[in-house]
């Protein structure tokens, strides 16, 4: 597959989780070079329309921060292709070996530090972070029972599911609207995180109605992600690159009437005080009697 259709692969791409996203963006950048003579300014430009198509996931625009500043110094220099390829191949690598394992790092301490055994567990969405916990709970051999939302309004709640079957758990496959119906069966949810602000996270939308409803219910709900995602500012203060567009109408409603509107985002935010702990590779922030 060419660049391009890489590329215009990856902007349709409604299901994978950022840590995903970010794979086929490296994935597409190695096609490139493999694939024709080096432009930099053209690679730029393409790589921008994926970071506009996904303005609410950290770990891409972490990676396309750091990859422009090393295309500037790279610019800098007169070099033939080959060496140019090499370069960017080099500084792929040791991107991928800085950050790579961090997840597991995360997944190993929450797998240490909270009880799966016996337990009933909520997730959401789809996301690598989950998956790499289950592995790490996997190698224990500790196979929860999972209850697993749908995730519309792409439904990608079925791909997580069938991996974490895949692991050996049961998982009960629900409607996150229905949380409330199943909250007495879980014993705490496990999500994922695009942002982490100094008050709250973004993640999937049907994130903060969980929330709301775990907290009324009085379980926890456990955060994971690494900390590329973390950010030093509050929610109201993010930058206008993460402020979320619009998603397609017709995945809630094709063909609606003209007097009906379907609005349809993928992203919302869930306040600090519905999070339970947070767990990075780093550090956990156990927010329980706070």
């Amino acid at each position: 597959m060419s660049f391009e259709l890489k590329i215009k692969e990856l902007i349709a791409d409604n299901y994978s989780g950022s840590a995903a996203i970010l794979d086929k963006l490296i994935k597409g950048i190695q096609t490139y070079i493999n694939t024709r003579d080096i432009d930099t300014t053209y690679l730029r430009e393409s790589l921008e329309k994926v970071g506009r198509s996904f303005p609410d996931l950290a770990v891409v625009h972490h990676f396309m921060q750091h990859f422009f500043e090393f295309l500037d110094r790279l610019d800098e220099h007169v070099l033939p292709n080959p060496r140019m390829k090499s370069r960017i191949e080099f500084f792929i690598a040791e991107y991928n070996r800085e950050w790579d394992d961090n997840i597991d790092f995360a997944a190993e301490k929450m797998a240490r530090l909270v009880q799966f055994y016996g337990k009933r567990i909520l997730l959401h969405s789809n996301s690598s972070s989950i998956h790499i916990l289950f592995k790490h709970l996997a190698v224990r051999k500790i196979f929860p029972s999972v209850y697993q939302t749908m995730s519309g309004p792409v439904f990608e709640g079925k791909i997580q599911a069938g991996i974490i079957a895949d692991m050996g758990c049961t998982v009960h496959f629900i409607n996150e609207a229905a949380i409330g119906r199943f909250i007495n069966e879980i014993d705490f949810a496990v999500v994922g995180a695009d942002n982490v602000f100094t008050d709250g996270f973004t993640n999937k939308i049907g994130t903060y109605p969980i929330a709301l409803v775990c907290k009324a219910a009085e379980k926890p709900l456990y955060v994971i992600c690494d900390s590329r995602k973390r950010s030093p500012v509050d929610y109201a203060s993010r930058t206008n690159a993460m402020l979320e567009k619009e998603a397609p109408e017709g995945e809630l409603w094709e063909k609606a009437p003209q007097s009906i509107k379907p609005v349809n985002y993928y992203f919302e935010f869930t306040p600090q005080n519905l999070v339970t702990a947070y767990f990075f590779e780093d550090t956990w922030i156990n927010l329980e009697n706070k």
